[in-house]
């Protein structure tokens, strides 16, 4: 497919933001061609993003199991499955492809245009997976780990706080559970830079500071720190 050189200039400042650096601008620009393009402008559907979504979709799951496995040592394979589940679902991955405006970059002919289709959660996720299939296949032997170093770069607070997973909603509902007290969470220190500050929090419960966590955000900082007092307390998580 030929890619004008206004289409290059736009695909490139979109890599550039993520720290990307493709060569091969028709592979990127594939991962962002619907079907519907093809047909209505007669070139072979297998220029379209279908084969790319099916690569990046192993991607994916190899790279989000990989940060799950790690990041919770404790969690049993039930768990894990569920996590990834809701983390590589469509209405996930769509949230993930609009807030890095992926949506206008998208091919769509004008039939599936005049639908909706720049909004519809199902190809705002195939899109997301194929362009991580061409990250892959750009990247060659590094393509998997500049494929995981996107996702945590830019998705890790998603991937962490999911809805499976919310750490300051099991500590509440325990301790709620054991003496209708609530866990206090509070700052207890700051540190860095202005536009780069890390928070360290507290969380108490019956006065007692019982765990501390760090983080980007206060409201990192207190999902970590509920994360380490559920831990502490030997409350499961399923």
């Amino acid at each position: 497919m030929d890619i004008s050189a206004d289409r290059k200039k736009e695909l490139s400042n979109f890599v550039q933001k993520f720290g990307l650096d493709f060569q091969d601008f028709e592979l990127l620009n594939q991962a962002f061609v619907h079907s519907s393009y093809t047909n209505e402008n007669n070139i072979d559907v297998m220029e379209s993003y279908e084969r790319l979504e099916f690569l990046g979709d192993a991607v994916l799951k190899i790279a989000i199991s990989d940060f799950l496995f790690k990041k919770f040592p404790d969690l049993r394979e039930g768990g894990l499955t569920k996590h990834r589940s809701w983390v590589v679902s469509d209405k996930e991955l769509a949230v993930f492809a609009q807030r890095i405006g992926m949506a206008d970059l998208i091919l769509l002919g004008k039939n599936e245009e005049n639908l909706g289709g720049r909004e519809k959660s199902s190809i705002l996720a195939c899109s997301f997976e194929a362009f991580l299939g061409a990250i892959y296949l750009e990247y060659k032997q590094l393509g998997l780990k500049a494929a995981f170093d996107f996702l945590i770069d830019n998705f890790e607070n998603d991937i962490l706080n999911s809805k499976l997973h919310n750490y300051k909603a099991i500590l509440q509902e325990y301790t709620q559970g054991q003496n209708h007290k609530l866990p206090v969470y509070k700052v207890l220190d700051e540190f860095g830079l202005a536009h780069n500050k890390t928070y360290v929090v507290g969380v108490y419960y019956n006065d007692v500071l019982i765990a501390q966590g760090e983080g980007k955000s206060k409201k990192d900082a207190e999902q970590f720190a509920a994360k380490l007092a559920i831990e502490f307390l030997k409350i499961e998580v399923v």
